[in-house]
């Protein structure tokens, strides 16, 4: 096993600590879909005892994030595409009312800033950096200052919960470099409908941000089959 270990965050102790470095491994696809994870491994990795591990594994297990299998062990789960697509339909959904809500509202030029600079930031990766796993952290922040200013910011973390397969996929797309200067002029799109209130076309462009990994879905199944189920 390979993946990235970081220091415990101030007050963390060993069962936030373990939960929070496998998850972000899974999500950053250190740990690939369908690589066994291995308890004694990252016991010893992590310098804790098995009781965390297990609990994290546990934990993730409910989030849909590790498989366990009797006899045979713990696995990180391949992406599904049935839970993909539900991630993306929800998102769908509130992403169209989150932008209708900013569109109706006329002090927004606080909003407007934050997003044209975050914007800015992941030109800056894309063009200098090349670091995909950043450029993915800035997306998702461009959409969470979204539903913050609508006061939405619980809606964002249930939707996040939610989304663990879609946001792997997401981040594939990103370490495949295969539509980011889509999701760039989407990104740059959004903002103008929102300066400029274009209520009619905030559903063409949710639709056209959200199934970007449509396009290229094909590609993903057809280059690394054994990280995909249905």
């Amino acid at each position: 096993m390979h993946f990235k270990i970081i220091n415990k965050n101030k007050g963390e102790n060993s069962k936030q600590f373990t939960y929070r470095i496998l998850k972000e491994n899974i999500m950053n696809l250190s740990l690939a879909p369908g690589e066994a994870i291995s308890e004694v491994e990252i016991s010893q990795a992590l310098d804790v005892s098995r009781t965390p591990v297990r609990e994290a594994i546990v934990k993730l297990k409910e989030e849909k994030l590790v498989n366990v299998f009797p006899q045979r062990g713990s696995f990180v789960s391949k992406m599904s595409l049935k839970l993909i697509e539900e991630a993306a339909f929800l998102r769908e959904i509130c992403d169209k009312e989150m932008l209708k809500i900013i569109c109706s509202n006329k002090n927004k030029e606080i909003l407007i800033k934050d997003l044209k600079k975050n914007l800015e930031y992941q030109k800056i990766i894309v063009d200098y950096e090349e670091n995909s796993y950043e450029f993915f952290r800035l997306d998702n922040k461009f959409h969470e200052i979204i539903y913050s200013f609508c006061n939405k910011l619980n809606i964002w973390k249930a939707i996040k919960r939610l989304s663990t397969h879609y946001d792997r996929l997401r981040l594939f797309d990103a370490l495949e470099k295969m539509n980011l200067d889509e999701i760039l002029y989407q990104h740059e799109k959004i903002i103008e409908i929102l300066e400029d209130n274009k209520f009619e076309e905030i559903d063409s462009i949710v639709n056209e941000h959200l199934f970007n990994f449509k396009e290229v879905m094909g590609v993903f199944t057809d280059k690394y089959p054994d990280y995909f189920e249905a």
